[in-house]
């Protein structure tokens, strides 16, 4: 009887541990951009994080350079999933098209994707947070048009939205590298990130 009660105590201290950890969320910004899409409907796939920046402790970089997951708290949201809706919020409001991230849930099929890939996420040593790394856009070639002569070949169209590949190199400044100002600064990261997105879909 002491053992089970003895394990029970354990059990409920280390739940009531788990639940007292603080959980952050990252609240999406606001900007004055707005452009005119080359496409009326742009799908977000799910955006690829380094392993350490979709677990849900929150690491940062020491001053060694080592990335250390950090017992101070847990992003409110998996990281993954809370960055491509922020980036489709970012766009929907930036820019003329309906965005919407993978899944796509509308009827419309969409006439663009774009395709981001973060490679460095993290709160530096050099106090900034740091968001590199690479995004893709395009759409498919329409399909030929026949010519009503028929000793012309079918036209071919060009795709609604050129095919791009983009790198990028974004550093916010951090005052410290605590929970609130990394989910600030990581905020402000990718609202630059979305912008700089937007301005290519409107090319």
């Amino acid at each position: 009887m002491t053992f089970m009660r003895l394990a029970a105590a354990c059990m409920l201290a280390l739940l009531a541990a788990c639940s007292s950890t603080p959980q952050y969320l990252v609240e999406t910004r606001s900007s004055d951009l707005h452009v005119r899409a080359a496409v009326p409907t742009v799908l977000v796939r799910t955006v690829s994080l380094p392993t350490y920046a979709a677990d849900q402790k929150i690491a940062v970089q020491d001053d060694t350079g080592s990335i250390q997951a950090q017992d101070f708290g847990l992003w409110a949201d998996e990281p993954e999933r809370a960055t491509t809706l922020s980036i489709s919020r970012h766009l929907n409001a930036m820019t003329s098209a309906k965005v919407a991230p993978d899944p796509w849930p509308l009827p419309e099929p969409p006439r663009g994707t774009v395709d981001i890939r973060i490679e460095t996420f993290i709160a530096t040593n050099r106090n900034t947070f740091r968001a590199s790394g690479q995004y893709f856009m395009g759409s498919e070639i329409p399909d030929p048009i026949d010519d009503p002569d028929p000793d012309k070949p079918p036209r071919v169209l060009p795709a609604p939205l050129p095919d791009k590949a983009r790198l990028f190199n974004i550093e916010i400044p951090l005052p410290a590298r605590t929970p609130a100002d990394i989910s600030v600064a990581q905020a402000a990261a990718l609202l630059a990130l979305s912008e700089k997105i937007a301005r290519d879909l409107a090319r």
